[in-house]
């Protein structure tokens, strides 16, 4: 495979990164596992009152979400992780909340440089003069993290994934009654990277209706990497991505080379993440028909064997009814007898197919990156 070759910022953070001495995560994958598992369940934080010192921008997230009563996904404590362990590897020990403090012991060109970022920058880590900046982010429109490493330069975007993440995942144009993909004008000026995915679906005349609960993974090759290598080169711009390896040690690697260290898939979700009002309510009808409802009044009442009650994702309170994938209804809103479930039909929501690629570091190992890097460098 012959490598785009790297820029001016990327041979600069490469060469600091893989010159350091500690590259090693943190808190390790098994651990962040055990205790995001006990978060999700018993909601508390006193036993690990160590992260506070440890990774302080998690243990702020993690009291947040106690706080206004919100769930917070495993991701962010991964996001949090790697820059604690990237800001260690460049020898940065302050550490500034910028989310509550109104004021800050940051000097003000400091703040200034933050600002002119554009970023939403919630965290930042930095040297004691303050001449080498790492700035985390929180917002979905932009990167995870800016990297500044002298007084008045722009900065180098990072990105922070996980070994197996989605690059994005957008929601698709709806579709109709008759459940076909479509596209539209807003959607592919909104999200060109992935224009080839969805019209290779389109072609195939690809219905959400025959493929509820299970995804759709046939694309081409070219296809998916274009969706990767143009998902960073728009406004949501990076000039790197960290990750980690199985032996818990941390890797940068170039953004546009990351088809050669990661395998690359693409998935169409037919029931995505977000929920809208029901648009197509001739095919809610049909379900709930298939189901055995009883429908009067505007009030379904459906066999209690025909619904499946979930939890919420990163919690364990009960908060869906769903019908079937595509539908359901907000568990405050049915009423749940032994024998059936009740709701209103104005009640149900329907989920939007959402479109992604993901990338799959799971075989990367830090030294076979590192060596070929520092090769590179030297030329």
């Amino acid at each position: 495979m012959n490598l785009a070759p790297l820029t001016v910022k990327q041979r600069t953070i490469l060469s600091e990164f893989y010159t350091a001495t500690n590259h090693e995560i943190v808190v390790k994958k098994s651990d962040r596992t055990k205790i995001w598992d006990d978060f999700v369940v018993n909601r508390k934080t006193n036993q690990y009152s160590y992260l506070e010192e440890m990774v302080p921008a998690f243990f702020l997230e993690l009291n947040k979400a106690l706080t206004n009563g919100k769930n917070l996904q495993s991701a962010v404590f991964s996001e949090c992780v790697y820059a604690q362990s990237l800001a260690e590897n460049f020898l940065l020990s302050k550490f500034t909340n910028l989310l509550e403090s109104k004021e800050t012991s940051l000097k003000e060109n400091t703040i200034q440089t933050i600002k002119q970022t554009g970023m939403a920058v919630r965290y930042c880590y930095s040297n004691s003069e303050e001449t080498k900046l790492l700035l985390q982010a929180g917002s979905a429109k932009s990167v995870d993290c800016a990297w500044i490493s002298k007084n008045g330069e722009s900065a180098t975007m990072i990105e922070f994934k996980e070994q197996y993440a989605r690059t994005s995942e957008p929601d698709l144009p709806k579709y109709g009654e008759d459940g076909k993909l479509i596209s539209s004008e807003k959607f592919d000026n909104k999200y060109p990277q992935f224009r080839q995915m969805l019209a290779e679906q389109i072609d195939k005349g690809l219905n959400v209706f025959e493929h509820l609960g299970s995804n759709e993974h046939k694309f081409s090759t070219e296809s998916i990497l274009f969706a990767v290598l143009n998902n960073y080169n728009g406004n949501k711009f990076a000039d790197v991505i960290c990750t980690e390896d199985n032996s818990g040690f941390l890797v940068m690697l170039p953004t546009q080379h990351v088809a050669h260290w990661a395998r690359l898939e693409g998935e169409i979700r037919p029931s995505g993440r977000n929920k809208y009002k029901v648009w197509t309510p001739k095919h809610l009808l049909k379900c709930l028909q298939e189901k055995d409802a009883v429908i009067e009044n505007g009030s379904v009442t459906i066999p209690l064997h025909e619904i499946e009650i979930t939890t919420e994702r990163g919690g364990s309170k009960t908060n869906r009814c769903k019908i079937n994938p595509l539908y359901f209804v907000r568990f405050k809103d049915a009423y749940v007898s032994k024998q059936s479930v009740t709701f209103k039909l104005q009640s149900v929501w329907q989920l939007n197919p959402s479109i992604s690629t993901k990338m799959n570091f799971m075989g990367i190992k830090f030294d076979e990156v590192k060596k070929f890097y520092l090769e590179i460098l030297k030329k």
